[in-house]
């Protein structure tokens, strides 16, 4: 299956996935994506293009990170990091309200307090070098 991929202005990336079932059947496929292309493709668009659906990453993680080489979706690795350690730092916080909570209630928390206030996201993430190691960072604590 086919699907339009292009830049936006913003500099991120959209992916369009026709519904094949308003392919007109005096169409062929290129017609019909054609038509779908000046139709819904932003006139500010960077670089539409028609591309085989294997040229887009199945694992939707790191979509917002997705930036476009011609008709090649790649991941940005600084901004895959960027998404990983916001992640890291929204279990961080809601595991401190956990805590507050729990410390509420009477328990003893510090030590676990302790362990989540070390935890530093940007560090964690600074050598991951693809998105799959990336997805792989995340403290025992923190799940």
């Amino acid at each position: 299956m086919k699907k339009i991929i292009y830049t936006r202005a913003d500099g991120g990336v959209s992916i369009v996935s026709p519904a094949m079932a308003n392919q007109l059947a005096t169409e062929t496929e290129a017609e019909f994506m054609a038509r779908i292309q000046a139709r819904v493709v932003p006139v500010d668009a960077i670089n539409p293009q028609i591309v085989d659906e294997s040229a887009i990453p199945v694992d939707r993680t790191f979509r917002n990170a997705l930036k476009q080489t011609g008709s090649a979706l790649i991941h940005d690795m600084p901004t895959c990091r960027q998404i990983q350690e916001k992640r890291i730092e929204d279990a961080r916080k809601h595991k401190m309200q956990e805590f507050l909570l729990r410390a509420e209630l009477g328990e003893n928390v510090v030590t676990e307090k302790a362990a989540i206030q070390a935890i530093n996201a940007r560090t964690l993430c600074a050598t991951a070098q693809t998105p799959e190691e990336l997805k792989t960072i995340m403290p025992t604590i923190l799940k």
